[in-house]
């Protein structure tokens, strides 16, 4: 007779599907590098000497703990968050060596833009990978005591799951294109990432840190940890919703400065992902002052519950496949 119960754990479809999303994490971009003549270069862990060994190894792995997980859930769940942790690894080590290299390049400052670094970026296979292996890594952690014994390993608060989706966003697109500088006419283009404009780094750390309190909050459901992880994420989205706006009002301050005569050569545009980023940052700021509520505080999600009573739908399967529907849109999107 198994110590825990399977009846208390997540249905395998979920741990599977955070899974596959580690592996198609690793064939998004992890570096991106922009010239200036608009073009733009991504490199993933298939790129690298032995990375498609790597990847074909993890995803060996993978499906040993599926078939492991039909008989032994946990025992399978624990081979598949072992077999993802070290794609998790790499990428967080590749970011870090991407921190170093940035502190190699001269910088090229122009009205606090660091035109240097703006050519190369962390990509959004990174954000993906480390935040799979992650959420796969907490289901398996709260199946074991202690911190089984803080919190019912199929239970999860709402809100944690519901605030980490806009953080995560502005969190990716804080690597991608926020402005475009230059004109097709002149064939002179400098795409700019979030990651490149003054200060950006401790946004960035502001961002991870508020993802790992509510991570935090979702293993150890207490309120405390749920108000202090509210007051930090506060504080985090209204700086990020200044900094957004500040760089929407100076891109069409700059643009609206530009002599008339020099628009067919030189034109300043916002990109989509900074109107995400100030739509993302207010719904956190947003979220964040309803997290004190405490009745909000307490909503919950039991994975190991049916959707309805005499349904076979279970509330664990629904989360499963919505990512396994991403992870098929995203392999459309690079097919067409």
């Amino acid at each position: 007779m198994s110590a825990i119960s399977e009846v208390s754990q997540p249905r395998l479809l979920l741990p599977v599907a955070l899974a596959l999303a580690a592996i198609r994490g690793s064939s998004l971009p992890w570096v991106t590098i922009r010239t200036f003549g608009g073009d733009q270069r991504n490199y993933d862990l298939t790129d690298i000497k032995g990375g498609i060994g790597i990847v074909v190894t993890i995803t060996f792995i993978v499906m040993i703990g599926v078939i492991v997980g039909v008989f032994k859930r946990l025992t399978g769940m624990t081979i598949m968050s072992l077999g993802v942790a070290a794609l998790g690894w790499m990428a967080a080590i590749s970011g870090m060596l991407l921190t170093l290299l940035w502190s190699l390049i001269p910088s090229v400052n122009v009205a606090g833009l660091d035109l240097a670094r703006a050519t190369l970026s962390q990509g959004s296979g990174v954000v993906v990978t480390v935040v799979s292996s992650l959420a796969l890594a907490f289901m398996v952690v709260r199946q074991l005591e202690p911190v089984r014994s803080y919190a019912p390993s199929t239970h999860i608060a709402a809100l944690p799951i519901i605030v980490l989706v806009p953080i995560i966003t502005i969190a990716i697109s804080m690597h991608s294109e926020w402005l475009r500088l230059g004109s097709d006419d002149a064939k002179v283009q400098a795409l700019i990432a979030g990651d490149a404009l003054y200060g950006s780094g401790l946004i960035v750390l502001g961002l991870w840190l508020c993802v790992g309190l509510w991570i935090g909050a979702m293993m150890i459901n207490r309120s405390l940890v749920v108000m202090v992880a509210c007051g930090l994420t506060f504080v985090v989205a209204v700086i990020v919703e200044m900094y957004a706006l500040l760089v929407w009002a100076g891109g069409n301050a700059l643009d609206w400065l530009v002599p008339a005569k020099l628009e067919r050569w030189t034109t300043v545009s916002m990109e989509p992902q900074l109107f995400i980023v100030l739509i993302a940052a207010g719904s956190v700021a947003l979220m964040s002052i309803l997290g004190f509520v405490p009745r909000i505080q307490r909503l919950q999600i039991n994975l190991g519950t049916r959707v309805k009573s005499t349904s076979g739908l279970w509330y664990s399967d629904v989360l499963g496949g919505l990512v396994l529907v991403l992870v098929v849109v995203s392999f459309v999107f690079d097919l067409v």
